[in-house]
């Protein structure tokens, strides 16, 4: 395919570069040429330091005007302060990559931040792309190869150099890697830039992240869409899946988002993989470059012992990875070699002596006839102990049949006890290696996820973003008339009113038609019910007026400054299942709608599904049904099935919202939400909407 980053092709292969700033004037001129010439090519690279001389025959330049020829990228190793006057030096001389290797920036407070953006400023003004700073050169080490390497190679990408390096240190359990990429503070070049590059790289099958953060969401998108029009599955730990440090807003919807779940969300629509730690991240994107596309779901399970084919049972069955019964067919050919007392249905039992007993060609047949079997995709071999006389026998008949069997193989080696021969020879194979089961079925669940989104990946297009008139006018007024701007967007808001005093509240009633809730009608009272300011099911006159009375009372009498509009009248809605929707904001990624499981409870439960716009409505759909609550909507129990499309309306309605107000909109809670049974809609029964000051 052809690479479309080609500036990152050129940074990537320099037409010279200039290595500035300390050099290590001990070392001899042999060491020197060898360390220079593997990372920047043979005769490719300068030395530029301010104190000129030499080493050997190597000259050092005073400064990067005095290195012959042309020089496509610097290498700055220079103080902190220095790194900006450089690059203006080396943009009057044609350089146009500049990898600063220098510490000393943002990560260390606001003067290093000051000087970063001084850097990144230097790099604009002289059209020089920065790599770093606070990073290395490990972009350019070339990585060692995999002798016989079994299926593709992987691209990392890391905002940390020392976490990138045990992900590459792969190579020693037989897994292959294109380039290592650590971005450091990402001033210009980031994550996003080198996620695109690999995906349009034909030396990369599987590209994997260590993320802490994310600079660009267009950037972000952008690389997420080309590594699905590629086929190449992104695997990534991405840090921050708990609160610590969120900003928790004062509505339902800030609570519920939490720190990173708008993150998550922007995943499932781009079907990234996350996973928590830098084990998993290994095991996952070597299974995906070792299997390729499209190998089928089930798995054949195989051990030597009853207890290690239960583990592997319930660890498979906890990921959601299917292990179907083997046919009847199956079986029996299991039984003519194994004991008929020990279980073959799926798992497979053997023994264990059975592997010291018989000879290769009767073990080997064993695994051919799992692997054989319609139900099965693959076959996980699990070896849960380093006994030699079971372990290296057995580690034989995989290697020997890895290449002979039409579906994969895959195998566990559940020891630390790895000095074992066996242990050698699955790693010398190539074939899909982890060390536990639990790690083995989250990468193949995993897996299976990522190729059910490969069929179904679509690029969501933009909603509209014009504010119809009447939403423009209700949400300019001196004291914004936020219900008016809801209905403007289409949102089936319940019939109410607001009355000014309790008098008026006793008309209004009439008007709507009793029962009826009265509600202070107050943003400064977010959480109306718990303040005691919610009162439902009114069923007359006189009780409303009585209940608007005591409202406005309890509300200024808990906080005197508050701003009262008077009460809300609001219908009563009888039945149907309660839910939220909301909108948030993520500082990068911007607008998201979040849908739940709502009512009082709404922040107890925590069943919510988030997805950062644009969304369209099979998302909206993808989100309902991933709650736990969703089989209140689906008629659990008896209930009647809700009307699910209208809850998806009510989210599409939303998002058009939150599209159209954009930075505007600070956040929106729509709680609860009642839906009615199917076929008679949705309504919106209260609602706060926060707009940016």
């Amino acid at each position: 395919m052809a690479q479309r980053r080609v500036d990152l092709e050129e940074f990537f292969h320099p037409d010279g570069v200039a290595v500035i700033g300390g050099v290590d004037r001990s070392q001899t001129e042999d060491a020197l040429r060898a360390a220079m010439d593997s990372r920047w090519g043979q005769g490719n690279w300068h030395l530029v330091n301010p104190k000129g001389g030499s080493i050997g025959s190597v000259p050092i330049h005073e400064t990067v005007a005095d290195v012959p020829g042309s020089v496509a990228l610097a290498v700055l190793s220079t103080p902190p302060a220095a790194c900006a006057q450089i690059v203006d030096e080396c943009g009057a001389v044609g350089v146009r990559y500049a990898l600063v290797f220098s510490s000393g920036f943002s990560e260390v407070g606001p003067e290093g931040a000051a000087l970063e953006a001084e850097l990144g400023e230097a790099g604009r003004r002289n059209n020089i792309r920065i790599f770093g700073p606070n990073t290395n050169t490990n972009a350019f080490e070339p990585v060692p190869e995999v002798p016989g390497l079994r299926g593709g190679k992987i691209g990392v990408v890391t905002q940390s150099g020392h976490n990138g390096r045990p992900i590459v240190q792969g190579v020693h359990f037989g897994i292959g890697f294109s380039r290592q990429v650590p971005c450091g503070n990402e001033v210009d070049l980031e994550v996003s830039d080198f996620i695109e590059y690999f995906a349009y790289d034909d030396d990369t099958a599987v590209i994997a992240g260590y993320i802490e953060g994310f600079r660009s969401a267009d950037k972000l998108r952008t690389a997420l869409e080309a590594a699905n029009a590629q086929h190449k599955p992104v695997v990534i730990l991405k840090i921050g899946a708990t609160d610590a440090g969120s900003r928790m807003a004062s509505s339902h919807t800030g609570h519920l988002t939490g720190s990173d779940a708008v993150i998550d969300g922007l995943f499932e629509q781009y079907g990234v993989v996350r996973v928590r730690d830098l084990d998993e991240l290994l095991e996952t994107a070597a299974l995906f470059a070792k299997l390729g596309p499209d190998v089928g779901e089930g798995a054949g399970l195989y051990s030597i012992s009853g207890g290690s084919s239960t583990l592997m049972a319930e660890a498979a069955e906890l990921a959601g990875v299917a292990a179907p019964e083997l046919a009847e067919e199956t079986q029996k050919k299991l039984h003519r070699h194994i004991p008929s007392y020990l279980a073959v249905s799926n798992p497979v039992d053997n023994g264990g002596t059975f592997i010291i007993t018989q000879p290769a060609e009767i073990r080997r047949q064993v695994i051919r006839d799992i692997d054989d079997d319609p139900v099965v995709g693959y076959t996980v071999i699990g070896i849960t102990g380093a006994v030699p006389s079971m372990s290296d026998p057995l580690g034989d008949d995989i290697v020997a049949l890895a290449d002979e069997v039409d579906k994969p193989i895959i195998a566990t080696w559940n020891s630390f006890k790895v000095d074992e021969v066996g242990f050698d020879r699955l790693v010398e194979s190539g074939i899909p290696l982890f060390r536990s089961f639990r790690g083995c079925f989250a990468a193949l669940s995993a897996y299976h996820r990522y190729q059910r989104h490969r069929a179904a990946f679509r690029v969501r297009p933009p909603l509209p973003d014009e504010v119809p008139e009447a939403a423009e006018t209700a949400l300019g007024a001196p004291v914004p008339d936020t219900e008016t701007a809801l209905r403007a967007f289409g949102l089936p808001l319940v019939a109410s009113e607001v009355a000014p005093s309790a008098g008026d509240a006793r008309q209004v009633a009439e008007n709507i038609g009793l029962p009826v809730a009265v509600k202070i009608a107050s943003a400064d009272f977010p959480h109306k019910s718990d303040a005691g300011l919610v009162m439902l099911g009114i069923e007359t006159l006189d009780g409303v007026e009585q209940t608007a009375q005591l409202i406005l009372d309890r509300a200024r009498a808990s906080d005197p400054d508050a701003v009262i509009g008077g009460v809300e009248v609001q219908q009563m809605v009888s039945g149907g299942t309660e839910m939220i929707v909301g909108v948030t904001r993520d500082p990068t990624l911007g607008p998201a709608v979040m849908v739940g499981t709502g009512g009082v409870f709404a922040e107890v439960l925590s069943d919510t599904a988030v997805r950062p716009l644009p969304l369209d409505e099979a998302d909206a759909h993808e989100m309902i049904r991933s709650l736990k609550g969703f089989a209140l909507l689906d008629g659990a129990r008896g209930r009647p099935p809700a009307d699910v499309d209208a809850l998806a309306q009510v989210v599409m309605a939303t998002a058009t919202l939150a599209a159209a107000l954009d930075s505007r909109l600070a956040e929106l809670d729509l709680n609860p939400v009642v839906v009615l049974d199917r076929g008679h809609g949705a309504v919106v029964v209260d609602h706060l909407m926060i707009l940016s000051s």
